[in-house]
């Protein structure tokens, strides 16, 4: 959660074009703009501050130290190409080995962060639904139990913020991309490996054209 919450302050730095000196939104402000709670949002602030990105000033506030350039590995977190291509590649085979583990605490997680997509999907919010689509297929690395494959998904989720670059959110590819979702989830409540798999590579396929990612148009669901 500290990691995440780190990533978004850092996401809302650059939002704001804060520059060197500039004071940032305090503590109850970032937990209420970024949804995690107080705790969290400090754990994030002390790492910054730890890695000289900011400095906490005792009854003031946090302030932007520098603006350093970023590390080769930061570069590859803003490849949004890079990522997409990655997560085409992966997510149906984590979909499948999710459908065989799949708990009922964890189809629950399932549902929360679907119901979540659904609405950003309904207000066409294209950053918040690449990040809530991208936080389902971390949930199935976790089901994968593959360390390996959750690492993968972690450094992917790194990326999930730059996704929406160009998105579109026509209604007709939000409706075949939200369906196809759903199907999905269904299969992998199903424990059904062998549909989950080509269900979820359709998925991503019309999530990449909803956003961008893609030059054709992906296929419909058309598995048995």
């Amino acid at each position: 959660m500290a990691n995440a919450c780190t990533e978004r302050i850092l996401d809302l730095v650059a939002t704001l074009h804060l520059g060197e000196g500039d004071r940032l939104p305090g503590e109850r402000e970032l937990a209420q703009n970024l949804g995690f709670s107080r705790n969290t949002v400090r754990e994030s602030l002390v790492s910054l501050a730890a890695q000289g990105q900011i400095e906490v000033r005792k009854r003031s506030g946090c302030y932007l130290l520098s603006l350093t350039p970023p590390t080769p590995w930061q570069s590859l977190h803003a490849d949004a190409e890079a990522a997409m291509d990655a997560l085409r590649a992966i997510g149906p085979h984590l979909a499948a080995r999710a459908a065989k583990r799949c708990q009922a605490d964890q189809s629950r997680r399932l549902e929360t962060v679907t119901a979540r997509l659904g609405r950003y999907l309904v207000n066409r919010d294209a950053t918040q639904t690449a990040r809530e689509y991208v936080t389902f297929f971390v949930v199935l690395a976790g089901l994968a139990e593959n360390p390996y494959l959750e690492l993968m998904m972690k450094e992917i989720a790194a990326a999930r913020g730059h996704l929406a670059s160009a998105a579109s959110m026509d209604k007709a590819g939000v409706e075949a991309f939200f369906a196809l979702h759903v199907s999905l989830l269904q299969a992998i409540q199903a424990h059904d490996a062998r549909r989950a798999q080509p269900l979820a590579s359709h998925g991503l396929d019309a999530f990449a054209a909803m956003l961008g990612h893609a030059e054709t148009a992906p296929p419909r669901e058309n598995v048995a």
